[in-house]
């Protein structure tokens, strides 16, 4: 969760740049140089005027909570003077939390913003079933991994959505047929076999393929443009394993 961590860090190290903005613009609306405050503040000379550029820098090392105070009361300001900027910084998430949602947020990149939506949906108010205990170091790790999961399926499903279309086109098959359900429904169930087999033995493999040939003529549908979507969709991850657009340690499904 290294990445994680970095913009947890980005985030809180957000907070002085603001407070030293403040505090620059304070000394500036009081006429002062940062030199007239070094020396309101009892530090002469040029290391007290790059003390007070530290501190408007938002500077950590020099942005203690006595150095704010002894700053304001050299501009002559209140602490309510920055009062919105601790409250607003105090109102926010607790990091694990923020830095979780950022993380969430960052596996949906690239997505339409209903598709990420979507994601982040998924996030707060899927429940897990297992029902097992999480420490809050696990629970942050699942519910990233299951983010990733979704945007990866969203993903795949687009997929296969754009080989739909090109199939249905090729078999002018309009969308309003029922048709064109069933045979879409079929192409999921080849895109989940292939993938559920595909680091198995090609033999269980041949075995879930020879399963999904005898589905059309079960339902009562001509077979052809079944065999067609069979066809297109195996092409389809073909393509997706070549690109390594399948691998994860923790897949999910076509929905």
């Amino acid at each position: 969760m290294d990445s994680g961590a970095d913009s947890a860090g980005s985030a809180a190290a957000l907070l002085p740049k603001e407070v030293g903005a403040r505090l620059r613009q304070l000394r500036r609306d009081a006429g002062l140089t940062q030199a007239d405050v070094a020396l309101r503040m009892c530090r002469p000379g040029p290391a007290g005027k790059s003390y007070v550029c530290q501190i408007e820098r938002g500077y950590m090392p020099g942005l203690t909570l006595n150095a704010v105070m002894d700053f304001l009361r050299a501009c002559g300001a209140k602490v309510s003077a920055i009062e919105d900027i601790i409250d607003a910084h105090t109102r926010r998430l607790p990091i694990p939390e923020e830095r979780v949602r950022k993380q969430v947020a960052d596996t949906a990149v690239g997505l339409p913003l209903r598709k990420q939506a979507r994601v982040v949906w998924y996030d707060r108010f899927h429940k897990p079933k297992t029902g097992k205990p999480e420490t809050p170091a696990e629970e942050c790790d699942r519910r990233v991994r299951e983010a990733k999961g979704q945007a990866r399926a969203i993903r795949w499903e687009r997929r296969l959505h754009r080989v739909f279309n090109d199939v249905l086109n090729e078999l002018r098959v309009g969308c309003d047929d029922p048709l064109a359900i069933h045979l879409m429904n079929f192409g999921r169930k080849v895109f989940g076999a292939l993938r559920r087999t595909r680091k198995t033995r090609p033999v269980w493999r041949e075995k879930a393929m020879a399963k999904l040939d005898s589905w059309a003529t079960e339902h009562g549908l001509p077979p052809e443009p079944f065999i067609r979507m069979k066809q297109a969709v195996i092409a389809l991850f073909a393509e997706m394993a070549l690109r390594g657009e399948l691998d994860s340690s923790s897949p999910a499904s076509v929905t």
